[in-house]
């Protein structure tokens, strides 16, 4: 599946456990399976930068995904 940016996704499987993870923390956690985010940009050749943020706003990770490990939520047809 391709997705576009602002869609809402979910985290499906990890096909790389451990990947380069960015965020505010000095070490932000990994993602795991179930974690929601936003696509924040497409990167090319089926890879997505997801922003994951708590219900408040506050930004957790930001990391690449491969379309294969996301699970399209919800989508801004507007």
């Amino acid at each position: 599946m391709h997705f576009a940016l602002s869609d809402f996704v979910r985290v499906h499987n990890l096909s790389v456990p451990s990947r380069a993870v960015d965020g505010p923390a000095a070490e932000p956690p990994q993602p795991r399976v179930g974690d929601v985010g936003t696509v924040v940009e497409s990167l090319g050749d089926d890879l997505y930068l997801v922003e994951h943020v708590t219900d408040d706003g506050h930004a957790v990770w930001m990391a690449e995904f491969h379309a294969s490990e996301l699970a399209l939520v919800d989508r801004d047809d507007g």
